[in-house]
């Protein structure tokens, strides 16, 4: 298969954000953009994972992420028509997740964690919840087992949380194959931008702004 850079997985992760959001908000009979889209979270989770890894300021790249998230809600709120945390808020989270499991190596300590991530992911309503935080949580784990064994563990989380808890609906099954594109990673960077900060909440805008359009004749 074709090996691609980080910056191709991020191309990838917002092309299918806004194929998801394009068929919540303009075109909801094209379900095979929300399909799509379901690739979207796990590929924002890997590039977060090794975003904490590689970073040499972890708060600022925590800050940065938290500004947007800050900016972006009440446009995301608005737009959906949701009192929910958007997803950065999500991605922020994970990072504190990630970074205080670095910083404490015990199994114990690390479990409660994760659990308390999970706990307030689920209870604050965050974008994805709990099962967010464990997608987090899973691909910051991609450089530390076998593809192999990796891949039956990400496929037997979406089977726990998806058939058995119920957490999500069924579409967030396909979200599976994402873990196929990760480990298409050829260890190189790629073009170095920032411009996901902006282009976040922009889209939205634009997003809103093309529903108005088109539903207020």
């Amino acid at each position: 298969m074709i090996k691609v850079s980080a910056f191709n997985i991020k191309i990838l992760a917002v092309v299918f954000m806004v194929m998801d959001h394009v068929c919540y908000l303009l075109m909801p009979e094209f379900l095979i953009l929300h399909f799509f889209g379901r690739l979207s979270f796990p590929l924002f989770a890997w590039l977060l994972a090794k975003g904490e890894k590689h970073t040499k300021n972890v708060y600022r790249y925590g800050s940065r992420l938290l500004i947007t998230a800050i900016i972006s809600q009440p446009i995301y709120s608005f737009i959906f028509q949701r009192l929910s945390f958007n997803i950065l808020y999500t991605l922020v989270l994970g990072l504190v997740m990630l970074r205080l499991v670095k910083r404490y190596p015990q199994l114990w300590q690390q479990s409660i964690i994760i659990g308390l991530c999970a706990l307030v992911a689920e209870n604050f309503d965050f974008s994805y919840g709990a099962y967010g935080i464990g997608v987090i949580l899973l691909m910051s784990l991609t450089d530390k087992l076998k593809p192999k064994i990796w891949l039956l563990y990400w496929c037997i989380f979406h089977f726990f949380t998806l058939a058995i808890l119920s957490m999500l609906n069924i579409f967030q099954a396909w979200a599976i194959f994402a873990g196929l594109i990760v480990f298409q990673f050829n260890g190189k960077q790629g073009s170095r931008t920032r411009w996901f900060y902006v282009f976040y909440p922009a889209h939205l805008i634009i997003l809103g702004i093309i529903n108005y359009l088109i539903y207020s004749r």
